[in-house]
């Protein structure tokens, strides 16, 4: 298969060039691939592997059902996938649509085709076609994305019983691949299942409201960065901010500390020690009042020293930091 297109060296541009040299023979099919690069601003990894994850976290839908694996989920639903890809892409990259296809890009007609295991299949309207082929697998967390003409020479002769047909081995090889075998982000709850599974069984486990799931979420995983998307899933509804507002004053007499992204709470952060919060992501960390001979990292609140606890101390309510807007 080929070098991916998409690398963050200096290479990259010459590589480009290469590719670019061997795509004269078709000159739409160049224009699609360097406007795709041109529309990628640099980070067109990046921004492909946060439109994976967001499709994925559509069709699983946590807010409402509480799902985090996608495995779990109907056939039908996953059947849904291809097509949200198609939608988050046409508008993370803001492709036009096009008259008979799915986009038109740089003049030129492009059809989106995804596979979680690269099997695309081809229909009859696009033999001969431009194809924007994406492939993203939850089990492996890879994902892969490259441009090709669906010639006819280059797909299997005997056709489906619906008439698609996929790529032969020649076929394969002769995508230029704009990314390739590309790491994109699990879904965080079952990243944090794979390595603690029961802290995460005990949080789904937890009698009662969406609220005091949550209440446990953030008193369990202490020093994780808790993704938007990780705390409507737990809570099982839309509003996380206010649920994560909720936890913070029901957990303070515990010593729990949760710290989001407005400026004072990366203030408190940085003073502690702990890695940059996102917008999006909060951080509970449980605190004790700082002793005069402490050397530990140290964070002053309302002018009493607090540094992280450690195993042994006692307990001491956290500090109040009322939020500067929203949490």
């Amino acid at each position: 298969m080929q070098e991916s297109l998409f690398q963050e060296d200096d290479r990259c541009e010459q590589k480009t060039s290469n590719v670019m040299s061997q795509l004269q023979r078709d000159r739409a099919l160049e224009g699609v691939v360097r406007e795709i690069l041109r529309k990628g601003r640099g980070s067109l990894e990046e921004r492909f592997a946060h439109m994976f994850r967001a499709s994925v976290d559509e069709i699983l839908d946590g807010r409402r059902t509480m799902r985090f694996d996608f495995s779990k989920v109907s056939s039908v639903e996953k059947s849904y996938l291809g097509a949200k890809v198609e939608i988050l892409a046409r508008e993370e990259f803001d492709f036009g649509h096009g008259l008979k296809l799915d986009y038109m890009i740089n003049g030129h007609e492009v059809d989106a085709k995804f596979s979680a295991t690269g099997a695309w299949m081809i229909a009859p309207k696009n033999v001969g076609e431009i194809l924007l082929v994406m492939q993203a697998s939850e089990e492996t967390s890879l994902f892969s994305v490259g441009v090709v003409r669906a010639c006819e020479d280059l797909l299997r002769p005997a056709p489906t019983r619906d008439s698609k047909r996929s790529f032969s081995a020649t076929g394969k090889d002769s995508i230029t691949w704009l990314i390739e075998d590309a790491q994109y982000p699990r879904n965080q709850i079952m990243e944090l299942f794979l390595r603690a599974p029961r802290a995460i069984e005990a949080i789904f486990a937890s009698s009662g409201s969406g609220q005091q799931r949550v209440n446990e979420l953030f008193r369990r995983l202490q020093g994780v960065h808790v993704h938007r998307t990780t705390v409507q899933t737990v809570a099982a509804q839309e509003d996380s901010s206010k649920r994560v507002r909720d936890a913070r004053n029901e957990l303070r007499d515990s010593g729990i500390l949760i710290l989001g992204y407005h400026r004072r709470h990366r203030e408190i952060a940085s003073a502690l020690g702990i890695e940059r919060i996102s917008q999006g992501e909060w951080v509970s960390v449980k605190v004790f009042p700082a002793e005069p001979s402490c050397t530990e990292r140290q964070a002053v609140i309302d002018g009493v020293p607090y540094r992280l606890a450690r195993i042994g101390d006692g307990t001491a309510a956290a500090p109040n930091i009322p939020p500067e807007n929203g949490t």
